[in-house]
């Protein structure tokens, strides 16, 4: 699965109904606060409100990780305010469908009738008032019957507006396609965001399981130098013992024999030994009781107090 492409279009996507639903959400709340006199003011917030609705969903599940109270909290949050748009789309797009279902050629010719009988109606009523004034009662009284009659035929027009028949799919199912595109909207959006978030858990994880490899080999490799160092240790004093003890008799018996003098000087010369070896030697027979320090650093054979 191409990742970029699927995040390409999933943010395309979202953007189109974010653009979609915050307009809709403008109209309707500009024209609710033009009843209060404050229509920027109304669209200002509903805008605000429908952005943070769109966005939401992209980071609900990761809080969710951390707080679940908090994200149970910006859920029902994000819950109302789809109602609250969903709503306004509803209003925007009804209002817009009204206008597209007045303007078919039946409406357009009704109108047409209708602005022509007003206009009779309006110069009628003038051409009364001017008579009434004149005291031309017997014109007056034929205006009137005239006034009447455009007054018959203007409501009869209303009637046939109300009545026109529309054969138009948007005209006949206006109401359900209204709440199908308002609804669709929404779902799509918070789709989007939930897919999007999807997305970047999946970019991202490849990151975090190439981490984790190096962190184990790092570990892996001071574990091992840490082990070669101590066979190292261990390889080096194991020599070093095992030849202590398989010269320690022999020395032991040298010295109690008085073959060799119990110095660095003289194991040299009876057994060729290091001075280290020696010194080590010389420290085991003196723990073991056999030896005396004497000479200032050196040893002798340990005198038997009477």
């Amino acid at each position: 699965m191409n990742i970029a492409l699927s995040k390409i279009f999933c943010t395309l996507a979202l953007t189109s109904c974010a653009i979609a639903s915050a307009y809709l959400t403008y109209l309707f709340m500009s024209e609710l606060g033009l009843a209060v006199g404050a229509p920027f003011i109304f669209a200002l917030i509903g805008v605000t409100l429908d952005l943070i609705k769109t966005m939401s969903p992209t980071f609900i599940p990761t809080i969710a990780k951390q707080n679940l109270f908090i994200a149970s909290f910006l859920a029902l949050i994000t819950i109302s305010l789809m109602v609250v748009s969903c709503i306004a789309s509803i209003s925007a797009i009804e209002k817009g469908a009204n206008q597209i279902t007045a303007s078919t050629k039946q409406n357009l010719a009704i109108t047409e009738q209708i602005q022509n009988k007003k206009l009779e109606l309006e110069n009628l009523l003038l051409l009364s008032q001017k008579q009434i004034s004149t005291t031309r009662t017997s014109k007056a009284g034929d205006t009137a019957i005239d006034i009447s009659r455009v007054t018959d035929e203007l409501n009869a027009l209303y009637q046939d507006q109300l009545t026109v028949n529309n054969d138009s799919l948007l005209s006949e199912y206006s109401p359900v396609i209204t709440l199908f595109i308002s609804v669709s909207i929404e779902i799509v959006s918070l789709a989007m965001a939930l897919a999007l978030h999807s997305l970047n858990a999946i970019d991202t994880a490849p990151a975090v399981a190439k981490k984790e490899p190096e962190k184990l080999e790092v570990i892996r490799s001071h574990e091992s130098r840490v082990k070669k160092a101590i066979l190292k240790t261990q390889e080096s004093i194991e020599p070093e013992i095992n030849f202590a003890a398989s010269v320690l008799d022999d020395v032991k018996a040298a010295i109690l024999d008085g073959k060799a003098k119990p110095s660095y000087s003289g194991l040299k010369v009876a057994f060729g030994l290091s001075k280290g070896k020696s010194k080590q030697i010389l420290n085991s027979l003196y723990e073991q009781g056999l030896l005396e320090p004497w000479n200032n650093g050196g040893f002798r054979l340990k005198v038997a107090q009477s």
